[in-house]
């Protein structure tokens, strides 16, 4: 595999994906500015713009669509993001080379999805589960099912098991001391990559909302009713 070659090409894809958006906003007729947003009032947004100064706007309906990031683990964990080493699904998709060993914390959707793609590149592949089954939210035999696939594919599983700390020695790669959720046994993982995908939160952090009357929740949503 062309590694550099495949990352061109997904490269492409999105630039031409946001570069279609960008011509369907200029095409509709939609003014966009590019900056860091954030409320003064409940009808008022203050725009620090990338090419520098201030823009102010005001609305009477004001549309929040910040999106989300992704869930770290504790700052005591010795596993913070750096992008390189120990990756979020963002720095995933954005590797130099094709790890040989990578490890996934976290069996939901995004790790299993990314995981699965690094293995088919011919990664050795181990994912850390902390329940008995992978993507709880799925259907009990469906899931099941997936797991099998998976393992045909040659991706290795750890479940019920949690990721007690680690060691990101970057160029020596990531060890991590892993713990069995059933006996508490313990054990050790070295890779070159750890993936960690283990769920995302709101990003409304920073958007001055204490200014406004929107209320959020204990993990960051805006709370909402049902006309949203």
């Amino acid at each position: 595999m062309d590694f550099p070659k495949l990352m061109k090409s997904k490269e492409k894809a999105v630039s031409g994906l946001t570069g279609g958006i960008e011509y369907l906003m200029k095409k509709n007729n939609v003014d966009y500015v590019k900056g860091w947003g954030k409320f003064t009032s409940n009808n008022e947004i203050s725009v620090d713009l990338i090419e520098g100064g201030v823009d102010t706007f005001t609305a009477k309906n004001i549309v929040i669509a910040t999106g989300s990031e992704p869930n770290a683990l504790p700052a005591s964990s010795g596993l913070a993001f750096d992008e390189e080493y120990v990756v979020s699904s963002t720095g995933a998709l954005d590797l130099k080379t094709i790890p040989r060993r990578m490890a996934v914390i976290g069996g939901g959707v995004i790790g299993i999805e990314l995981g699965s793609v690094y293995a088919r590149l011919g990664s050795e592949v181990t994912v850390i589960q902390h329940t008995d089954r992978i993507c709880p939210s799925l259907d009990f035999e469906i899931g099941k099912a997936f797991h099998n696939c998976l393992k045909k594919q040659g991706i290795k599983f750890a479940m019920s098991t949690k990721v007690s700390s680690g060691v990101n020695s970057r160029e020596n790669g990531v060890k991590l001391n892993l713990e069995s959720n059933k006996d508490g046994s313990e054990s050790v993982l070295d890779v070159d990559v750890c993936l960690v995908a283990i769920g995302r939160h709101a990003f409304t952090g920073g958007l001055g909302l204490e200014t406004t009357d929107a209320a959020v929740n204990e993990r960051g949503c805006v709370v909402i009713n049902d006309h949203w």
